[in-house]
């Protein structure tokens, strides 16, 4: 896991939601988000639309997303959540997607929705950790916001590139904070560990600077899990509300403090990378 994920947890611990990013707790999350009025009002001002989301892609990011995908590619999507992202970019552009998520009622709620669009859109639960990614020969596999849960860097990179068709590329969106002893370059272009990472891998990449967008999206999240808090605990969803307000914070501090940023990493198939358990073997 990534090192900042890592301080985050510990935060989210220290704010009473040790369990926080777990099956369960995701499993619990969209249960509930699903079904509050209050996440939707919190969706569309702190996202600019309400897609039932949890994660850090506001509608600019979304839609520039949208903008590198060719009709008719076959996309896989790792960390799907419930789907509503995925079946708007479908809608956007024309791609047969395919999402994964380890939370089985996030994916059931998905399949539910979308039924009258299959195979178009398909839907799974796998754990990205445990279990083998589904499929192969993807034009596209998004990991957007998922790549911290999946383990090292190196391993899961290597781990998406084989599933790649050759020509085919990922796309994948990280934050990097810069945390006490981290050097001073970390939060520059090129100097991220995910850069750090692909240069390493000799992968061929460009990336896209979205970090305005998530200090804003940081300090907004902060501003309306307050202002709505009345509002979650009149649904009886403070969980929702208190499950934002555990990882903001840190979050607002480190967007204000300007040791942020994000970027979107469109990465070539490599197609001298060995896959995951026969690099360095001879």
């Amino acid at each position: 896991m990534d090192q900042s994920m890592g301080e985050l947890m510990n935060h989210t611990a220290d704010m009473g939601q040790a369990q926080m990013f777990s099956k369960a707790w995701y499993n619990e999350y969209f249960r509930r988000a699903a079904e509050s009025p209050t996440h939707s009002r919190f969706c569309e001002a702190v996202y600019g639309r309400d897609l039932c989301q949890h994660g850090m892609m506001d509608t600019d990011e979304m839609d520039f997303l949208a903008s590198l995908l060719k009709p008719g590619e076959k996309v896989l999507e790792v960390g799907c959540s419930n789907g509503y992202i995925t079946e708007y970019l479908h809608q956007r552009t024309a791609c047969t997607i395919r999402g994964v998520d380890y939370s089985d009622v996030a994916i059931a709620q998905a399949q539910r929705r979308t039924q009258g669009k299959a195979p178009a859109l398909d839907f799974r639960c796998v754990d990205l950790i445990h279990d083998e990614l589904p499929g192969g020969d993807y034009d596209v596999i998004l990991a957007i916001d998922s790549i911290y849960f999946m383990g090292d860097y190196g391993a899961t990179l290597a781990k998406l590139n084989a599933k790649l068709a050759p020509g085919g590329r990922m796309i994948v969106a990280a934050f990097q904070a810069e945390e006490e002893n981290d050097p001073d370059t970390i939060l520059l272009p090129g100097h991220t560990r995910m850069a750090e990472t692909l240069q390493g891998l000799s992968f061929r990449y460009t990336q896209h600077d979205f970090t305005a967008n998530i200090r804003n999206h940081w300090i907004k999240n902060y501003e309306f899990s307050r202002t709505l808090q009345p509002e979650f605990a009149a649904e009886g969803n403070e969980f929702l509300c208190e499950a934002r307000m555990a990882e903001n914070g840190w979050f607002k501090d480190h967007a204000e403090r300007g040791t942020l940023v994000r970027f979107l990493y469109v990465i070539d198939h490599n197609p001298n990378l060995a896959p995951p358990g026969l690099q360095g073997a001879r």
